[in-house]
């Protein structure tokens, strides 16, 4: 008795023929497993270094773009300083040293400066005492009375854009 419960609990049942695993199937599955692992290996590593390619190019473009940024801010600097140094030295002889200073010279040097904004890529829209309709959206008035979208103002400062951004609107009158 003791061997036939033995045996009744020890007894491996048999599987189905259509479910046994053939040693070379078996092979096959797990070289076709390590396969497919080396392969997702391979791809993650591929994900990781792409991603830090992109990082470097974005890190790489951010560079360059701030330096081209600081680039032309430089040029408009260099450009400016000399006037800049000019209007000092003539406000320095006019306040300071009480010599009079010419009106022309004066104008002179903000036209030089007025150039170099201008090839940078800032915009002086109107010239005072042009004629021009009134638009709110791009002009403001001076004086007590608002005129009406549309009528005819005379301009007496110039609006300022850069890259179609208004950064002063046309004072008009």
């Amino acid at each position: 008795m003791k061997n036939m419960l033995k045996n009744l609990f020890t007894t491996r049942h048999a599987q189905p023929p259509s479910q046994e695993v053939l040693p070379e199937e078996r092979l096959a599955a797990q070289s076709e497993i390590q396969s497919l692992r080396l392969e997702i290996e391979v791809r993650d590593s591929s994900i990781i270094m792409l991603s830090q390619e992109v990082e470097r190019l974005r890190e790489r473009q951010e560079r360059l773009t701030n330096e081209t940024a600081s680039a032309r801010f430089e040029a408009l600097l260099i450009e400016l300083a000399g006037p800049a140094s000019q209007i000092l030295t003539q406000a320095d002889l006019l306040e300071n040293q009480k010599k009079p200073v010419q009106a022309r010279d004066v104008i002179s040097v903000a036209r030089r400066a007025v150039r170099a904004f201008e090839r940078h890529g800032m915009k002086f829209e109107n010239q005072p005492g042009d004629k021009i309709i009134y638009d709110p959206t791009r002009h403001t008035p001076i004086g007590d009375t608002v005129p009406q979208p549309g009528h005819p103002v005379t301009v007496r400062f110039a609006g300022v854009t850069y890259q179609g951004k208004m950064l002063y609107k046309t004072i008009v009158e």
